[in-house]
C-alpha cells in the first residue's frame, strides 16, 4: 500500500495465530500423506486448505495497522511450515534425484557436465536411488552455481533433507530482498506473507526441494540493488542468477532499451559467458542435452495444447517461442518500470510454455507481495492439479493430464480473466498504468 490505510482494524495477533496454526496443521496432514502420488485426493484437499487461508492473509493483510507482532507470526508460521515438508519425501518430482547425482559426481572429483549418468565410469557411484534419475542418458543440463549448491548438499550429508535446506535457506535471502523492496515502496512489511505463504512456494521448493529458488533469490537480490542504483552489485547478481538458472536472460530486452543504463550490459555478457567459455564441455551438455529435452515435451501448458490441436506440434513450439520473443521486445519498449516488466516477461513464459509444470510458476510468487492478480493468484494454486498424470504414469506410463484435470485448473483461471477483461476493457487506454495496481 501507499497511503494510509483505509480499512478497520482487526484483532490481528489472533487472526495470524489462529490462521497460522490451521496453516502449519494442513502441512503436517500433507507431511503424514507419504508418496502423494498415491493420496492424490487427500493432498488436493489439505492443499486447498492451505491455499484457502493463503488467500484469506491476503485479505487481512490490508487491515493491520501495527505490522510487527503479526511480521514476527507470519515469519515463524513460514519456517515452520518448510520444516515440515523438508522432511517429507520428494514424491511429486524426481528432479532432487538427478541434483543428489550431480553433487555425489563432483564430490567424486569427476566433471558433472562430463557423462550422464549411465555411462559407465560412473557405475561405481550407483545406489538404489539410481533408477529415480530422470533422463539417466543425458548429461546435466545445469548451471554451475546450481551445481555449486548440489554439491553443497552432498558437503551437509546428502540426504534429500539437506539437499532440500540449500535451496529453502535461499528463500530467506529472497524474503529479505522482499522486505527491502516492499520498505522502499511504502508498503507493509507484511506483504512478504504473498511470498512467505504460498503453498506452492512450499510445496515446491520445501517439498520437493527445486533449484528455482536460488535463481529467484539471485534476481530479487539485483532488483533490490537496482532499485537502489546499485548497479554493479545488480549486474553481478543477475550473472550469478543467469548462472543458477538460464530464465534470467528476460532481463536483457529491458536492458538494451534503456541508454543509460546498456553499458552494463556488456559487463552481464563477459561475466555471463566467460565460466562457459573456459569450460566448453558444459556448453556441448547443455546444447545436447536441452536439445533432446525440448523435443519431447509433456504438454500441459494451455495455448500451447490448443494451438497443438490445429497442427504439428513443431510448428506450435515455433509460433509460441515468436510469440515469446515478440512480446517481451513489446513488452521492454513500453514498460520502463523494471520490476513490472519482469512481473510482465515472466507471466508471458509461464503461459506461452508448451509444459506448465507447477514450479515454473515459483518465478512469479514474489512479485505477488507488490501486485496481485486474481486469475493468476487463482493459477498459482489449481496448477498443482497437473500432478493428476501420476496415477496414470505409475500404472502404464502414460504421461497424459486426464481431461477433469484440465478443466479444474483451467476453468476458475479463465473465468477469472474475462471477467477482469469485462471490467477493464471500457477505460482501457486511461487505465492502462493501473491495470495491475486494481488487482492491489
Amino acid at each position: 500500500m501507499t497511503g494510509p490505510v483505509d480499512h478497520p482494524e482487526v484483532s490481528h495477533t489472533p487472526v495470524v495465530l489462529f490462521a497460522g496454526a490451521l496453516f502449519l496443521f494442513s502441512w503436517f496432514q500433507i507431511h503424514a500423506l507419504g508418496d502423494v502420488r498415491n493420496a492424490l485426493v487427500p493432498f488436493y484437499g489439505w492443499f486447498a486448505v492451505a491455499f484457502t487461508i493463503y488467500l484469506a492473509m491476503l485479505w487481512v493483510v490490508p487491515r493491520i495497522e501495527r505490522p510487527w507482532i503479526p511480521l514476527g507470526l507470519i515469519l515463524v508460521v513460514a519456517i515452520l511450515s518448510r520444516w515440515v515438508m523438508v522432511n517429507a519425501p520428494p514424491t511429486l518430482s524426481d528432479d532432487i534425484y538427478r541434483y543428489r547425482w550431480d553433487g555425489r559426481v563432483q564430490l567424486a572429483h569427476i566433471d558433472p557436465y562430463a557423462f550422464p549418468p549411465n555411462h559407465p565410469t560412473l557405475a561405481f557411484l550407483r545406489d538404489e536411488e539410481f533408477l529415480h534419475i530422470n533422463f539417466p542418458q543425458l548429461r546435466t543440463v545445469y548451471p554451475f552455481l546450481t551445481q555449486l549448491a548440489c554439491r553443497l548438499g552432498i558437503v551437509w550429508g546428502g540426504t534429500f533433507p539437506s539437499m532440500k535446506l540449500v535451496f529453502v535457506f535461499t528463500e530467506l535471502v529472497t524474503c529479505l530482498a522482499l522486505l527491502a523492496l516492499l520498505s522502499q515502496s511504502q508498503r507493509s512489511p507484511l506483504w512478504v506473507v504473498a511470498y512467505a505463504w504460498h503453498p506452492l512456494a512450499i510445496l515446491e521448493i520445501a517439498g520437493s526441494g527445486h533449484n528455482d529458488a536460488l535463481a529467484i533469490a539471485l534476481l530479487w537480490v539485483g532488483l533490490a540493488a537496482w532499485q537502489r542504483r546499485g548497479w554493479i552489485w545488480a549486474t553481478i547478481a543477475w550473472v550469478a542468477a543467469f548462472l543458477s538458472k538460464f530464465l534470467s536472460l528476460i532481463i536483457l530486452p529491458w536492458w538494451a532499451f534503456r541508454k543509460v543504463f546498456r553499458g552494463w550490459i556488456w559487463i552481464f555478457v563477459l561475466l555471463a559467458g566467460l565460466p562457459f567459455v573456459l569450460h566448453p564441455t558444459a556448453v556441448t551438455a547443455l546444447v545436447e542435452s536441452l536439445s533432446a529435452m525440448s523435443a519431447r515435451p509433456a504438454a500441459t501448458g494451455l495455448i500451447y495444447v490448443a494451438l497443438s490441436t490445429l497442427g504439428p506440434a513443431m510448428i506450435a513450439a515455433a509460433v509460441m517461442g515468436a510469440l515469446w520473443v515478440a512480446f517481451l521486445v513489446w513488452w521492454a519498449k513500453r514498460e520502463d518500470d523494471l520490476m513490472r516488466y519482469c512481473f510482465g516477461g515472466l507471466i508471458a513464459t509461464a503461459m506461452l510454455a508448451p509444459t506448465l509444470h507447477p514450479w515454473y510458476l515459483l518465478w512469479l510468487l514474489p512479485f505477488f507481495c507488490f501486485w496481485r492478480i486474481p486469475a493468476l493468484l487463482v493459477l498459482s494454486g489449481t496448477v498443482v492439479f497437473t500432478y493428476a498424470v501420476w496415477p496414470g504414469y505409475l500404472s502404464g506410463g502414460a504421461w497424459t493430464m486426464p481431461t477433469w484435470a484440465r478443466v479444474a485448473q483451467y476453468a476458475p483461471v479463465l473465468a477469472l480473466a474475462l471477467w477482469e477483461l469485462r471490467r477493464l476493457l471500457p477505460g482501457w487506454p486511461a487505465r492502462r498504468q493501473s491495470v495491475v495496481k486494481a488487482t492491489s
